[in-house]
């Protein structure tokens, strides 16, 4: 099978470690493309689905996307990047915006004969103001897929830790600190440990434990959907 990954940096895997990479090298008789681009919103995937995924005649697609919207929706110091560099209007996807969208894409893909689509609810473990907005915008996703009869895998509620410190509100300064990151292949164990996260390395973005982590959950899922 041909199986595209299409989400926002999470699938990307330009920021820490690259789960697609692990569930590729898992399923050696399948075609893994991934999909994934830095920052997108679900504005972001449906503008690119037709040259991301349609043109590529996937014969499933497994999609990841809403801890950017949540942050555009729950951090006003995050919307100027949104506004500017991801072409968001105002910056901010409000839950309403986030629910029309993904529905509107999931008709998309099977009016394209797609029909083999899951959806993964991304976890986060930034801070509680942001827990709190994935949440919201994953509920809405569940919604969704029911209404569509996509299978649903939550990796928030796998990984999400108990007990979110509080930490700063996001603003500029903390993409550029991601990219900063990316570029002193800073070792991402120490700035987990650093910061008091589990799976991610800046409550986003992914360790080693944490690709392995996210890899095995959804390797486990797709079998459980005849991927095998």
């Amino acid at each position: 099978m041909r199986i595209v990954f299409f989400g926002d940096s999470l699938t990307a895997g330009t920021y820490g470690v690259n789960y697609v990479d692990k569930i590729a090298a898992a399923l050696p008789g399948h075609e893994i493309i991934n999909a994934g681009v830095n920052g997108d919103t679900i504005l972001n995937l449906r503008q690119r689905v037709e040259s991301g995924v349609i043109a590529r005649q996937p014969d499933g697609v497994l999609i990841l996307v809403g801890i950017n919207d949540a942050t555009a929706y729950s951090e006003p110091g995050a919307r100027p990047y949104f506004r500017l560099g991801k072409h968001v209007p105002r910056g901010i996807v409000t839950i309403e915006d986030f629910h029309t969208n993904l529905q509107a894409l999931l008709v998309q893909l099977s009016a394209a004969g797609i029909h083999r689509v899951w959806l993964a609810l991304p976890p986060v473990e930034y801070r509680p103001a942001l827990v709190k907005a994935v949440r919201q915008f994953n509920a809405q996703a569940v919604i969704v897929c029911q209404e569509r009869d996509v299978p649903v895998l939550d990796l928030f509620a796998a990984l999400v830790p108990d007990d979110i410190p509080e930490r700063p509100a996001m603003g500029i300064g903390h993409f550029r600190k991601i990219a900063e990151t990316k570029l002193n292949s800073s070792p991402y164990d120490h700035l987990r440990d650093a910061g008091g996260y589990t799976y991610t390395f800046d409550g986003i973005h992914l360790t080693e434990g944490g690709a392995t982590q996210f890899a095995d959950l959804i390797l486990t899922f797709l079998r459980e959907q005849g991927i095998t």
